[in-house]
């Protein structure tokens, strides 16, 4: 086991890992949530045709919807599988309030949403730690190169 796994490339065992998640717990979600599951889908169906003429069409644009999100879910964590492969962790934390703060902003411009004192208080604190975090570890950086 351990041999396969040392040999396995990051990307291939982040899908591998995922599909035994999925195959894992799909009995589980089955048993736990089937039926409301199947209600739940139902809703989201009457919802989505409310403002359609037909209902299928209606029910095909909600599958797809299910399908990109969870491809695009897929994506990101193996995307993040990899980069932390090739990066510290903390630039991977870093990268990820980043990217946080990337969609708080195009949310505010492309959507205009507003945003609560406490919402712009959090991605204050936010951008200083990511800020914070820069600053001293160029400093640090500096320090070992000026050692050698």
């Amino acid at each position: 086991g351990g041999e396969i796994a040392s040999r396995a490339r990051a990307g291939s065992l982040y899908g591998v890992v995922t599909w035994l998640a999925f195959l894992l717990m799909l009995p589980l979600a089955l048993v736990a949530e089937g039926r409301g599951a199947r209600e739940a889908w139902r809703a989201a169906l009457r919802a989505a045709s409310a403002g359609q003429a037909a209902g299928q069409a209606a029910g095909w644009q909600l599958a797809q919807q299910v399908l990109l999100s969870g491809l695009f879910h897929y994506t990101n964590n193996e995307v993040m599988y990899l980069v932390l492969n090739n990066v510290h962790p903390i630039t991977l934390a870093v990268g990820n309030t980043l990217k946080r703060v990337a969609i708080i902003l195009a949310a505010l411009l492309v959507f205009r949403n507003p945003i609560t004192p406490a919402a712009a208080i959090g991605s204050a604190v936010g951008v200083a730690g990511v800020l914070l975090y820069s600053l001293t570890k160029q400093h640090y950086d500096n320090l070992d190169k000026k050692e050698k």
